[in-house]
């Protein structure tokens, strides 16, 4: 095997399946050998520590009851329209918030006295295209169409 366990290999291992290429690797590799006796201390110290927890004395579970109990008893449940109050405030505000984020992000409303720069792109580009003339010598050419047109006057006053 060319790497390390992956991670079907791995699920296989800690399910205790007989995976074949798994334990071969584990057999030869002490680095994913050091890492399953590690991850199996984790598991099994979490296991013990649960089953500590669990194995509490008939005093420690009546303690809990009566904690809960008293707990319960504690509880206010003769204004339920104090939720509701607090649920429809709640929905306000985020209906307020999400009206005021969607205003803010929202694009500019273009007026017709500022005009848009995408379009003056757009119309230089388009008439950069449709001329057959070099940008450099477009001012001579203004200069000979003037020239052509002071011309045309002289001869047809």
């Amino acid at each position: 095997m060319n790497g390390h366990l992956s991670d079907e290999q791995w699920a296989a291992v800690v399910l205790n399946e007989n995976h074949e290429a798994a334990v071969i690797h584990l057999a030869e590799c002490a680095a994913c050998r050091e890492e399953v006796r590690s991850f199996a201390a984790a598991a099994g110290a979490a296991q013990a520590q649960a089953r500590k927890a669990v194995e509490q004395p008939e005093p420690f579970w009546r303690r809990q009851r009566e904690s809960i109990s008293a707990r319960m008893a504690a509880r206010d449940l003769t204004h339920p329209w104090k939720c509701w109050v607090w649920v429809t405030a709640t929905m306000v505000l985020i209906f307020l918030a999400s009206t005021l984020l969607s205003r803010h992000s929202a694009p500019p409303i273009q007026t017709a006295a500022q005009p848009d720069p995408d379009d003056a792109l757009l119309l230089s580009v388009q008439q950069s295209i449709q001329t057959d003339l070099p940008r450099a010598l477009r001012p001579a050419a203004l200069l000979t169409q003037e020239i052509d047109r002071a011309e045309a006057v002289r001869r047809n006053p």
